[in-house]
């Protein structure tokens, strides 16, 4: 499991999009690591991708792995959280081990969760309460991202896509909650404002975190049928 790896599978699946619908180009939707994936592919196949858009975008990863764990230390000292402050100050600042990575997760998600305001069980119930997924899958899905971290934390978290990817050849839509701190919101925008593409657009989910599509879905939607989807159609 690389990011190489990752490319060359997503390349195959836009391959197959493409046939099915009888069209040149298609739009890219990456969501936190896969918005790192997402840029990293519309950067190399250009010619396949008709508009980028990201949430929880990645730009400088180490950055959003400091300011994410300065956030959440200085909630549990707000919060005068013993164990919470034990557990943090022992993992220290990143860069860090997967395993220390899942412990930071886990006070921000007890802290302040992935989405505002909503608990982690709410949020795989709307996730996955669609005909093609059940609840029933969660274990799978849970064991399923906790062997990825552990296979590509190493290389992922690395990235820096100020460097890797100055410039996108298509349109570039970054779609970013106002109180992320998974992916620290100013490292989105960081890279937003040195991002060149022919044209881009920087829209603020006020009552997200993390995850805009589940918590602002109303929102979400109208922005993709209004926004990105006029620049799709040729």
């Amino acid at each position: 499991m690389t990011v190489e790896q990752f490319i060359a599978d997503l390349d195959e699946l836009v391959d197959a999009a493409r046939k099915r619908l009888g069209k040149d180009k298609v739009a890219i939707y990456g969501h936190s690591w896969g918005s790192a994936l997402g840029v990293l592919y519309a950067a190399r196949f250009p010619e396949k991708v008709a508009a980028y858009v990201g949430t929880g975008q990645i730009g400088d990863w180490p950055a959003s792995e400091v300011l994410s764990y300065a956030f959440i230390l200085a909630e549990a000292e707000r919060r005068n959280n013993r164990k919470a402050l034990k557990e943090l100050r022992d993992i220290g600042a990143p860069p860090y081990s997967a395993r220390a990575m899942m412990v930071q997760r886990k006070w921000l998600v007890r802290f302040v969760g992935i989405a505002r305001g909503m608990s982690l069980w709410k949020f795989f119930q709307i996730t996955l309460g669609g005909p093609e997924s059940s609840i029933f899958d969660l274990p799978n899905i849970l064991g399923g991202s906790l062997f990825s971290a552990n296979a590509m934390w190493d290389e992922v978290s690395a990235l820096n896509l100020l460097k890797a990817v100055a410039a996108l050849q298509m349109p570039a839509f970054f779609f970013i909650g106002r109180h992320d701190h998974v992916v620290a919101s100013e490292t989105s925008v960081a890279y937003f404002n040195t991002l060149t593409a022919p044209s881009k657009r920087l829209i603020w989910f006020e009552d997200s975190a993390h995850e805009p599509p589940v918590e602002e879905p109303a929102k979400f939607n109208a922005a993709m049928a209004e926004l990105v989807r006029p620049v799709t159609v040729r």
